[in-house]
């Protein structure tokens, strides 16, 4: 990764974690809007956002390939954080504080840091900086992980699987859709 790409990665690591996406299990928490606001911005190109209740928000980008008969690949990270106890923490588990060659904060390493560096290297596609790949790569921002997804990848599989239907996944998983 080249210095400029792993600038970019902790610098929208650091954005999505301030963004405070908290899910706690109820419809009104999660707040995935922030994310997905932060991502459009850092893609400069709006996707597709799918809003199943208010403020769950997920994004969907697609880059179509350049051999319909080559499989597609979906990177998929989540924007929603597990709540925090804030008084266990040593530093602000919002605050994105980059101390000991790390950045600290809720969800830097689940899954806030693969989430952002997909879309880092997603964006070279997305623009145009990369020829585009031979199968359809998609970049697929979800909320409600941390609570089943039932607002996010669930939903989404639900209502709009001639949008996200591919051959391979790549999560905090990687493994062939059933």
């Amino acid at each position: 990764m080249s210095d400029v790409m792993r600038d970019e990665t902790v610098q929208l690591l650091q954005a999505l974690i301030r963004n405070a996406c908290v899910n706690d299990g109820t419809v009104a928490s999660g707040h995935e809007y922030r994310s997905v606001e932060t991502l459009t911005d850092y893609f400069g190109i709006q996707g597709t956002v799918f809003e199943p209740q208010p403020g769950r928000q997920s994004l969907l980008h697609r880059v179509a390939g350049t051999d319909p008969s080559a499989p597609s690949l979906l990177l998929m990270g989540h924007t929603d954080v597990v709540p925090v106890t804030t008084d266990t923490w040593s530093r602000d588990p919002f605050g994105a504080e980059i101390a000991d060659g790390f950045v600290w904060g809720r969800g830097a390493i689940d899954m806030l840091n693969v989430t952002a560096a997909m879309a880092v290297v997603f964006k070279r596609y997305l623009t145009g900086e990369l020829a585009p790949p031979p199968g359809d790569l998609l970049y697929l921002a979800v909320a409600d992980e941390e609570a089943a997804g039932m607002y996010g990848a669930r939903y989404i599989t639900e209502h709009a699987w001639d949008q996200v239907g591919v051959d391979y996944v790549l999560t905090e998983i990687a493994y062939p859709p059933i």
